[in-house]
Parts: structure tokens; C-alpha cells; sequence
């Protein structure tokens, strides 16, 4: 399944909820106090049902149980979950829209599932346990500090995320650009998801953008999807060295009609410190009628000055420099070949 791009109906419709969603966060007390009192009315729910084994005491209890059971899955969607993070400014798009928004606009018209739409993800998102004064007033109201609130708040948040995860049994769509380590995408779910499906299922309607300081040509590898879902940004972040992200590129599951750009990718990588250097050396060398690549899609591959390293014995394109082939000697100078 390849996901096409937000129609400019579901960008607007995205921001729409957006705007929505920020104009009914508690601004105040008096405003966090009724969505105070309604998680204290779903606690209350929740405490006269007096499921075995489920007991909640207290309102951070009930708030915890939900996440530990409440379901994930909404039952007039189909088969493809819809996973977000972050936030871009699609074409098309008026301003920045975050991804929350846009899975659910599209989830909307394709049928996705989508976390903030299931039934435990819908009540998590409205309890805006993340928003100070509803932190405040539920400290105030019943004798717990704001800390656990906090504390709380993100262990539903990864619990519904990990099980929304879990329940993954088919393609995928990932609204994000790029997928950092520290998210709940990136350290979390992704991973669930591609142990779960494999990288073939996942598909991303939002285009990477062009990162400069990578060659056109790696740049335009990551982007290919079983690939993106695989690399974090932290892995090719213009502060590191070359050499770490080629130790990174390294380690991933290439799809075969990629294996020659990958490997590619790891030689020119490997030959640079930084991306400076990097840049510098492909300008100096490649003249400007011959810089499409051997990996450039549509051209007939062209022998690389060097022969690519070949893979290590796990089959992700492990690189390993001291099984690359020497260069080619020069020829000597004024011998007719």
C-alpha cells in the first residue's frame, strides 16, 4: 500500500480540528475544574462497574486502568492504523498543522484507525492531563502531588501507544517527516510496528524533507519508505560524523531494489569525517555533467570508480572496509590504451 499525499479538503479539515482541540484547553481553573469533574464522574463510572481485579481507588488509579484496558481500536474504522508525530506545513496548507490533526482528517475519509479516536485514546486526549491548571486543580481537589499527575499522564500516553501498536495487522500510515528517537513514534511504536508488519507495510503520506547537508542522492534513499521507517534523525543530524551514520545505515533491513544505493551510501559515507568534507569532496571530484549516480532512479548504473564494499554475513549491508577491493591502478601517463 503506498498512502497518497492530504487532499487540500483534509488539510483544512485538519486544521480545523486543530484549532478546535487548542480552543477547548482549560485556559483557567474555573475551566480546568469541569474537566476535572468529568474525569471524576468516569472514576466514579468506573468504580460502581467493580471489574475483579481492576480496582481503582483513586482518580489516578482509574486514569491508569483506563490505559491498561480501555480498547484501542475504534470500531467503525477499517484494518490500517494511522500513527503520527510532530507537526510540517503540507502543500496546500496555510500554516504549520500538527500530525495529530492530519492522521485524524484523512482517518476520517480513508477510514484509518487513529490513537485519539479509539475509545481510551478519545478520553485520554480530552482529560488534557498535560495542561497545568488541570494538574493544579487535580493536586488541590484530591490530595496528590502534581509530579504524579505528570507521572500518570505519561504512563497512559506509552501504555495506549504500545497496545495501539500491538494491535497492528496491517498496512500502516505514518504522518511524520522525519522520526526522532525521543518520540513516542520513534522510540516505541515504530519499533512494535515493524516487528509487528515488517517495513514493506508502512507507508507515509507526508513528503522527508531535503536535508542539505546530505548528498542528493542519500537523501533520497532515506526517503524510501522501508527505509524512513527504519532511520531517526538523530542518525544523520549535520553535528555527527559521516562515518556514525554510515555505522547506522549500516545496521538496517534494505530492501533488495536498494541494495546497490545503500551500498553506495556506506562507501561515500565512510569516506568523510564531516558532512562539510563530505559535500566539499563530491564538488571537487564529480564534474557537473556526470553527478547523477549510480543509484540515480531511471539511468543505467555506471561503474563506480571503487567497487562497493560487500555485505556482512547478516544480510542488512553490514560495512566493513577491509573487505573492499583495492582501487583500480592509474593508468601510466602517455600510454596509448
Amino acid at each position: 500500500m503506498t498512502a497518497s499525499p492530504p487532499t487540500r479538503n483534509e488539510i483544512d479539515n485538519a486544521l480545523r480540528l486543530q484549532d478546535e482541540f487548542d480552543q477547548g484547553k482549560p485556559t483557567s481553573a474555573e475551566e480546568a475544574m469541569a474537566v476535572v469533574a468529568r474525569i471524576y464522574g468516569d472514576w466514579q463510572t468506573a468504580r460502581e462497574q467493580n471489574l475483579p481485579g481492576r480496582e481503582v481507588p483513586d482518580i489516578l488509579s482509574y486514569v491508569r486502568d483506563l490505559a491498561d484496558h480501555g480498547s484501542v481500536t475504534n470500531p467503525d474504522r477499517g484494518i490500517i492504523r494511522a500513527f503520527w508525530s510532530y507537526r510540517s506545513q503540507p502543500e496546500g496548507a496555510s500554516r504549520e498543522v500538527r500530525h495529530q490533526f492530519l492522521a485524524q482528517a484523512c482517518g476520517q475519509t480513508s477510514g484509518y484507525q487513529v490513537l485519539e479516536e479509539t475509545p481510551a485514546g478519545a478520553l485520554l486526549d480530552s482529560y488534557h492531563l498535560a495542561n497545568p491548571h488541570v494538574q493544579q486543580v487535580l493536586a488541590a481537589d484530591h490530595e496528590v502531588e502534581v509530579a504524579e499527575v505528570s507521572e500518570t499522564n505519561a504512563y497512559a500516553w506509552k501504555t495506549v501507544s504500545d497496545r495501539y501498536a500491538e494491535a497492528v495487522a496491517g498496512p500502516v500510515v505514518t504522518f511524520a517527516t522525519d522520526i526522532t528517537g525521543g518520540s513516542i513514534l520513534g522510540a516505541n511504536e515504530m519499533p512494535i510496528v515493524l516487528e509487528k508488519v515488517g517495513k514493506d507495510a508502512v507507508s507515509f503520506p507526508v513528503a522527508m524533507p531535503r536535508h542539505e547537508h546530505l548528498p542528493p542522492e542519500i537523501d533520497a534513499l532515506i526517503a524510501n519508505p522501508p527505509l524512513r521507517a527504519q532511520v531517526r534523525k538523530e542518525d544523520f543530524d549535520p553535528t555527527t560524523s559521516p562515518k556514525d551514520f554510515a555505522a547506522k545505515l549500516a545496521d538496517l533491513d534494505v530492501p533488495e531494489n536498494q541494495r546497490e544505493a545503500h551500498e553506495a551510501a556506506l562507501w561515500r559515507l565512510s569516506t568523510a569525517n564531516t558532512y562539510d568534507e563530505l559535500n566539499t569532496r563530491a564538488a571537487q571530484n564529480v564534474p557537473a555533467q556526470q553527478q547523477h549516480s549510480a543509484f540515480t532512479p531511471g539511468l543505467t548504473p555506471k561503474p563506480a570508480t571503487r567497487p562497493a564494499a560487500p555485505r556482512g554475513p547478516t544480510g542488512h549491508g553490514v560495512y566493513d572496509p577491509t573487505l573492499a577491493p583495492p582501487a583500480p591502478a592509474p593508468a601510466p601517463t602517455g600510454v596509448e590504451l
